[in-house]
């Protein structure tokens, strides 16, 4: 079949070699255990696409902090005592031959905090989330490294546990990083971080694609998940144009693919 056999070909992110081009994209199942580690059901769910010939599975989103869950029954990598549980998963699915990452983030203001730890979700600006209904609290400056510090954190434990490379969640104007990346939901008029500027949106995103890069190793394959265009219905959000700058300051910063959705 000459039409798919490129489809087919061995391609690489950055130094991981995979067997084709066929990518299983992330999603969350909601079948974690109350600790949010993968649960047997979850891991054979997994494996069961590892069997059907995928060269890279990504997983759901994995929380890098303990006190912000992302849904009831999600995943996360904020703590050590998680990491044999992820090793469960690698293993399973490296058995039939695939790669998997996880896809690491930050709930920010998607946070199921104001319902399990009875404190405001958090975000670049006050925002309401449509997913829970509720409102964030802005982030100070001053706050920011720490969290910056869970990503590196997670990625390292990702990769302690077997993961072949991490994807970072920064799409759909959504979670934390996103969220700073967009005008959207980035309002902020002063600091290091405002939203006016494509320097003030991104720099989050940098400190925390480096930080991942120096705790991982520069050699351990990172992905970026991030919208092409933003700007639906009017909305003044993030347009291709926009994105188009945003990508090489990202590459710079030690990105290796890009997973892009929306417009391109």
């Amino acid at each position: 079949m000459p039409k798919l056999s490129r489809l087919v070909s061995p391609w690489k992110i950055g130094k991981l070699e995979l067997k084709n081009r066929i990518v299983m994209a992330p999603m969350t199942p909601v079948w974690a255990n109350d600790d949010e580690t993968p649960s047997d059901i979850e891991i054979a769910y997994w494996e069961e696409r590892a069997k059907g010939g995928v060269s890279l599975i990504i997983t759901e989103v994995n929380s890098v902090d303990p006190m912000h869950r992302y849904q009831p029954l999600s995943v996360g990598l904020h703590s050590d005592f998680q990491i044999p549980a992820h090793k469960r998963l690698t293993d399973a699915v490296h058995k039939h031959g695939a790669k998997i990452f996880p896809q690491i983030s930050h709930p920010g203001p998607e946070s199921l905090a104001p319902f399990y730890m009875n404190m405001p979700a958090v975000g670049p600006s006050v925002n309401r989330s449509e997913s829970t209904g509720q409102v964030c609290r802005e982030l100070a400056d001053e706050e920011l490294p720490a969290l910056i510090e869970m990503y590196g954190d997670a990625a390292r434990r990702a990769r302690e546990a077997g993961y072949d490379g991490v994807e970072l969640h920064m799409a759909h104007n959504y979670m934390l990083v996103g969220s700073f990346l967009s005008p959207l939901r980035n309002r902020r008029v002063e600091g290091e971080y405002v939203g006016s500027t494509i320097e003030g949106r991104v720099k989050l995103a940098v400190q925390v694609i480096k930080n991942i890069k120096e705790k991982a190793g520069s050699d351990y394959p990172l992905q970026v998940r991030i919208s092409g265009d933003e700007s639906v219905g009017g909305s003044n959000g993030r347009d291709v144009t926009d994105t188009q700058r945003i990508a090489p300051i990202l590459e710079a910063a030690g990105v290796d693919c890009f997973h892009v959705s929306g417009g391109v």
